[in-house]
């Protein structure tokens, strides 16, 4: 009995704790019980479930499950789970559905049968599911794009696996049979295969991962190169289990290596590669790793920013697509163009972000099918102004879906609005006229049937009831099975043919009743009233042929009329003019015609003269120009015209007695290229300021390392030489200047790290709280060794003590550079003066010398890297000084000036905010 008891409250207990839904229904399907977990799932307060009907919460529960209904299934109980392999839903309270998984069981109590139901929300389970799915397809498409294929050999089973990509780089069908583990020794090129085994033995030998390049032979008999990688998996005995790896197609990258040998250009080596790049940046643009085509050394540009590489308008899309990456977190896709050895490249690259908050790219070379879609806009372009010109349209049927989809010029013969550009085949039979719709059902069916083209005349009946004839050509295409899945067509209005067409009947009927008229009046007259009969029919007859002739004529004009005018309307950037003798503008139009401020022009006389947004000289030069094309001349010149350049044309116009009269001016936008040759200009003049600061650089650093070094080598040796007693004086002077040299080149390479590290982005302010009288005067006592006789440093301030907030270290670089320099280039007894001055929230820093000062030509340059005034290129130095004092000043929100005079000296002056924390 207590085992009982206790079986019963562990039951209880697990009813009500259960994170699993549980439903407890009886014969009826009302829900006698119910836990909590099932309560919180369908959204409903405690005790609320109680005598609802089971299918509240999951309709058709029984049909689902058994295939019958609820009492069949409660009469002969089975245990069930369901949801696994169907599509079984709860409703919410709310409505809202969710996907669930249900486990059903019957049991008795009270001698009654009651039937079990525990119930799982599934929905996070199917989002992962779907997030898997999701993520093997990215693995997938990210090793079609970089051309990466992975695989896996178990080396106890000899069971292989490949990688869809890895079928592609070896030119087979993925999944295809003719690969497998005897075979796939095959594919190594014959040469190579020996190498191959001998660098996986040896791996595996030795415990350690491989990588190398080695070439395929694909069925087809081409060769391509490759690169492997492959590490080996061991048991506890060391024994190898299983190889994986991956292998790229370098094919590509081979051929380009050949073409990037000789170049010295990093930069350019990178552009030259981009169709084959994945490029690694962190979130600041700095290159982090390059997985490029073997052979080609990039790893100097790694640590770069994208800003010292690629031009502002890329580096600014780049880090465009950096933030809406981050923002989004989906693949962004720029495009943006390079010029490359005269040549106009295209990019794309595909932006992602990786789990480390870094953002990788794939840049592929997109040149050709720019070039394609450029040609396809231009035949497009043609094609509109003929169908527009022609008045033909357009139209795709998709036999498998019914849908017919049209263009505008079909639309607007069907008497319908632009924006309905889709119809079905039985929408289509209903506007066409009911006299013609059985002979239309029959050719088309026919045309399906022997998939043959075919050509049919056929009338519509437009919305407004009117009736108008079309002429119709289609082509049936098919499936690679032979069957019939789409027709493409043409159709064009032949309404005002049919109306000559019906004209010319009624003519002909008309001159059909009155010859009758006329035989039965010739019978009453005389035979020479029946040859003036005659010759009168033949006039008649002659007349109603030039009618006609003239009405084509009419419609021809008209056409070629319309054609021109759509010509002119839409011509792409930029517009065409005609102007006469005097100058008079008589007819304006193009792409460009309103933005210009035409608007109206054509409508009323006016010149050349009064246009007001062109400039005399342009108007000067525009009249001369025409005025040789009067003579028969044409011209091609540039003009400015409202903060764009066209490149005009000129053309004579000649009159029927072919005299010139009038003169065709065409006008194209060339802005944007004008815009490109100033940027290549202004790189090309970037590219040799830097090619000069290098040779300067290398000059100097030559010159400054040559200097010390030469001292110190003549030092030692005369150390070397006066090595007897009594002379222990002179070696104290020779060891004196060693340290001092060896000081100097200390200095010189400080310089050299300093700007390094500021170049890098490094130098990282750390200021504290420091006395800076007390500091001055501890670099005062340092720097004395340094002075030449005599020199003396007048330290002045107006406090006995100041506290600020700086960076001690670059602080003490700036003062220490600074005093060093006023004591190199100032001569032997004179004095130098360091003079500190303070308000409540600025310090001024002021040092004085008397030396050899500063030439005006000189002073505008003195902050910029490798220069020095022409007066002190006699003296040591590097001219990195002051371009490292403004840069460590500028860090901490400081500014630095000067004045100088030559020969009477120079005054630094530099100024800090106090940045006292309260």
């Amino acid at each position: 009995m207590i085992a009982e008891l206790k079986d019963d409250t562990i039951f209880k207990r697990i009813f009500e704790f259960s994170i699993e839904g549980i439903l407890v229904i009886d014969d009826n399907g009302s829900i006698i019980k119910a836990n909590p977990a099932i309560e919180q799932m369908f959204g409903y307060n405690t005790g609320e479930l109680l005598e609802k009907k089971i299918e509240t919460l999951i309709p058709n529960i029984f049909q689902i499950t058994v295939g019958s209904h609820k009492i069949t299934y409660l009469k002969k109980p089975i245990t069930k789970r369901i949801g696994e392999d169907l599509d079984v839903f709860g409703i919410n309270k709310n409505g809202s559905k969710f996907p669930i998984e249900i486990s059903l069981t019957s049991s008795k109590t009270d001698n009654k049968q009651v039937l079990l139901a525990f119930v799982i929300d599934i929905t996070k389970r199917i989002l992962a599911s779907q997030k898997l799915i999701e993520c093997k397809r990215k693995i997938a498409e990210s090793q079609r794009l970089a051309h990466v294929g992975n695989w896996c050999w178990n080396i106890q089973t000899n069971e292989r696996n490949w990688s869809d990509e890895f079928y592609r780089i070896c030119g087979l069908i993925p999944g295809d049979k003719d690969l497998n583990s005897e075979t796939a020794i095959e594919l190594i090129h014959p040469e190579d295969r020996e190498s191959t085994l001998e660098i996986i033995n040896n791996a595996i030998e030795k415990q350690v991962p491989y990588k190398y390049k080695k070439r395929i032979l694909r069925p087809d008999g081409t060769i391509r190169h490759i690169i492997t990688k492959g590490e080996i998996s061991f048991d506890k005995n060391k024994k190898p289990i299983e190889i994986f790896g991956t292998m790229q197609d370098i094919t590509t990258h081979k051929k380009i290596e050949n073409e990037l040998k000789n170049s010295k250009k990093r930069n350019q080596d990178i552009l030259e590669t981009l169709p084959d790049l994945m490029i690694l940046y962190d979130k600041y643009g700095n290159l982090l790793e390059f997985h490029n085509p073997e052979g080609v050394e990039l790893e100097e540009n790694i640590g770069k920013n994208i800003d010292r590489i690629f031009p502002e308008k890329v580096c600014k899309r780049i880090r465009g697509a950096f933030a809406k990456c981050e923002k989004t977190k989906k693949t962004q896709i720029i495009e943006y163009s390079l010029t490359l050895k005269g040549k106009l490249i295209h990019i794309e690259s595909r932006i992602v972000k990786t789990e480390e908050g870094h953002f990788l790219s794939i840049i592929r070379n997109i040149t050709e099918s720019k070039n394609a879609e450029k040609i396809i806009l231009e035949n497009e372009q043609r094609l509109k102004l003929t169908l527009e010109a022609g008045e033909f349209g357009s139209w795709d049927w998709n036999l498998i879906s019914n849908e017919i989809v049209r263009d505008t010029y079909q639309n607007s013969l069907f008497g319908m609005k632009a924006e309905e550009y889709t119809a079905t085949y039985e929408s289509f039979l209903k506007k066409i006229h009911h006299e013609d719709r059985d002979n239309v059902q029959f050719i088309i069916s026919e045309a399906i049937k022997n998939t043959s083209s075919y050509a049919i005349e056929y009338r519509i009946i437009h919305p407004d009831l009117s009736v108008h004839w079309l002429n119709e050509k289609g082509n049936i295409y098919r499936n690679k099975h032979g069957k019939p899945v789409r027709i493409i067509g043409v159709t064009n209005s032949i309404t005002k043919q049919k109306k000559a067409e019906e004209k010319l009947k009624e003519s002909e009927e008309r001159l059909r009743n009155y010859t009758i008229e006329l035989e039965e009046k010739v019978a009453e007259r005389t035979k020479e009233l029946t040859t003036t009969v005659q010759k009168l029919v033949a006039s008649n007859l002659s007349l109603e042929d030039q009618i006609l002739i003239t009405e084509e004529a009419e419609i021809i004009a008209l056409s070629s009329k319309q054609l021109i005018a759509n010509i002119t309307k839409n011509f792409p950037k930029g517009f065409v003019a005609v102007v006469d003798t005097n100058f008079n503008i008589i007819f304006i139009e193009g792409e460009e015609f309103e933005e210009l401020c035409f608007k109206g022009y054509p409508d009323k006389e006016i010149t050349i003269d009064l246009i007001k947004s062109l400039l005399e000289d342009a108007k000067t030069k525009v009249k001369n120009k025409i005025k040789k094309s009067l003579k028969g001349k044409h011209c091609s010149f540039e003009v400015k015209f409202q903060e764009r350049t066209y490149l005009v044309n000129t053309t004579p116009l000649f009159d029927l007695e072919k005299k010139i009269t009038q003169v065709l001016l065409v006008y194209n936008n060339i802005t944007d290229q004008k815009q490109a040759e100033l940027k290549i200009l202004n790189t090309l003049k970037v590219e040799q300021e830097l090619g000069e600061l290098k040779s300067r650089f290398i000059s100097m650093a030559s010159h400054e390392f040559r200097t010390p070094l030469s001292a110190i080598l003549s030092s030692a040796i005369l150390i070397e030489k006066q090595n007897e007693n009594g002379k222990e004086d002179r070696r104290l002077r020779h060891i004196s200047k060693i340290r001092s040299n060896v000081k100097n080149l200390v200095v010189i390479l400080n310089d050299f790290l300093s700007l390094s590290k500021l170049e890098e982005g490094k130098v990282i302010i750390q200021p504290s709280k420091f006395n800076i009288i007390e500091f001055s005067k501890s670099l005062i006592e340092e720097i004395q060794d340094i002075k030449k006789n005599g020199q003396t440093i007048n330290f002045t301030h107006n406090q006995l003590t100041k506290d600020v907030f700086l960076d001690q270290k670059l602080f003490k670089h700036i003062a220490f550079n600074l005093l060093s320099n006023a004591i190199k280039y100032s001569e032997k007894n004179t004095e130098i003066t360091y003079k500190i001055k303070s308000s409540h929230s600025k310090l001024q820093i002021e040092i004085i010398d008397q030396g050899i000062g500063i030439p005006i030509k000189d002073q505008n340059n003195m902050f910029q890297r490798f220069y020095r005034a022409n007066n002190a290129a006699n003296i040591q130095g590097t001219g990195l000084g002051l371009n490292i004092v403004k840069q460590y000043t500028e860090l901490m929100g400081g500014n630095i000036k000067f004045k100088s005079q030559v020969n009477k000296g120079s005054t630094f002056y530099i100024e800090f905010p106090l940045n006292l924390k309260k």
